[in-house]
């Protein structure tokens, strides 16, 4: 664990004053309109990505040869190395979720917007009350359901694409990530079509909870799952990359 905590603490500091303005200024007009009651669900889907990027440094700096070089020379154990990239990637995505989910709950019970004139307020309150976007007849996404969804969805696809990357040493990361993603656009544009041919029923009646409560439980059960897979794809590449040099 120690050694997990110094290599996640060295690719922290490598890449903060890179990703570090960009992500600020981007959160603090977040919280700009989260205070006035009009960041959900513009912002969102954006936020939970810049997220995910600042949370997650190696990401972004795993292909640049210093950086590589630099941490190849530090003392610490191929599995190491393995699981703090694996970690970060989980744990950006959380963070990014949470951090997220309590913007829109606080844009959802501000009224700030109420200070600006009338046609503004207008439009600022259509904002502020809408809750979801329906996406085929019948079928209405949530944007909280939607978030935690999407938040999950993304932990397994990149553990996925870090897995096929550290087994084939960094050399189809391109194709790796067109790969998982045009698996999940192909499912999404089936579930679709099929929502739309009445084929299964809508999202809302049999993936989403109508309840506050419900909404909780479903929350944790689903992104557990997508952890646990996260974490069987960080077991299969420290086995498989047991033997590389680092």
């Amino acid at each position: 664990m120690k050694e997990i905590m110094k290599l996640i603490r060295f690719d922290f500091i490598t890449s903060v004053n890179s990703a570090l303005p960009f992500c600020g200024g981007m959160l603090i007009i977040c919280l700009i309109l989260t205070a006035f009651g009009i960041f959900n669900p513009i912002f969102g889907g954006l936020l939970t990505v810049l997220c995910a990027v600042f949370f997650s440094p190696a990401q972004a700096a795993a292909n640049n040869p210093n950086f590589r070089r630099v941490r190849g020379i530090l003392p610490v154990s191929r599995a190491s190395f393995v699981r703090a990239e694996f970690a970060e990637t989980i744990v950006s995505v959380i963070v990014s979720e949470l951090i997220t989910l309590i913007f829109m709950g606080i844009s959802k019970i501000s009224k700030l917007y109420e200070i600006f004139p009338l046609k503004f307020e207008v439009f600022c309150k259509e904002i502020h009350i809408l809750d979801g976007i329906e996406v085929a007849p019948g079928s209405i996404f949530k944007f909280v359901h939607l978030v935690i969804f999407v938040c999950a969805l993304l932990i397994v696809q990149v553990t996925f694409i870090n897995m096929r990357a550290a087994i084939e040493k960094h050399e189809h990361d391109i194709r790796n990530v067109l790969l998982v993603f045009s698996f999940v656009i192909i499912a999404i544009i089936a579930s679709v079509e099929l929502v739309m041919k009445r084929i299964i029923p809508p999202y809302d009646e049999w993936l989403f909870p109508s309840t506050t409560a419900g909404t909780w439980i479903w929350g944790i059960a689903l992104n557990a799952a997508a952890v646990a897979l996260g974490i069987l794809f960080c077991r299969i590449a420290e086995k498989k990359t047991a033997d590389y040099e680092i």
